[in-house]
């Protein structure tokens, strides 16, 4: 049952094995879906690489998707994400969907377009957002997404609910992107200094 309350931890331990790392970012507001369970991160590393020192395998495993269909994310405010995913059409309609569900409900973006032409050097991203339009246009850099693309996203969620802050937890060419309220981020700041707010 989740959360995994390990009542034997000494206050202020860090967290060692994988429930209590669970459970410490639970306490910030980050878990997995209803549907899910520690067995399914197990399905993509073994336990003993997710009690390695550090939280940057357990928040990877629980920013992904199921690996078999129907392709469910893990978590519903956390994204483990590659920035080399520029590939073709709809490569950016995904990131917006995926940033939208991670605001929760607060930005309802809907008509959603996209072009990419990564050979002409050509992209853009097109939706609705209170039935007021949004053109991005995308530099293309090979298959590199455009970092600018999310700074759309922050100043929309800041001007619609500036209650919820988008972050960031870099991984090297991969990160972590989230989406917590103001009080949850401070908590998962003391915990993980190295988060930051996405700009």
């Amino acid at each position: 049952m989740w959360p995994f309350r390990n009542k034997h931890r000494k206050k202020n331990a860090p967290p060692r094995t994988l429930e209590e790392k669970l459970d410490a970012l639970s306490e910030c507001g980050i878990s997995m879906q209803p549907e899910f369970s520690i067995e399914d991160l197990l399905s993509s590393w073994d336990r003993s690489d997710y009690e390695k020192p550090g939280y940057d395998l357990v928040l990877a495993g629980l920013g992904m998707a199921q690996e078999q269909p129907p392709l469910l994310w893990r978590s519903r405010n956390i994204w483990h994400i590659d920035f080399e995913c520029i590939e073709d059409h709809g490569a950016y309609i995904s990131i917006a969907t995926r940033m939208a569900e991670l605001a929760g409900g607060s930005l309802p973006i809907t008509a959603l377009q996209d072009f990419v032409d990564v050979e002409n050097g050509q992209a853009w991203l097109d939706f609705e957002l209170d039935g007021q339009p949004i053109h991005i246009d995308c530099k293309v850099n090979n298959d590199w997404v455009d970092s600018r693309v999310f700074s759309h996203f922050v100043r929309l969620l800041a001007e619609r609910d500036p209650s919820r802050i988008y972050f960031i937890y870099g991984l090297g060419q991969d990160s972590i992107i989230g989406c917590l309220d103001t009080d949850h981020f401070q908590r998962l700041r003391k915990l993980i200094p190295q988060v930051k707010p996405l700009s």
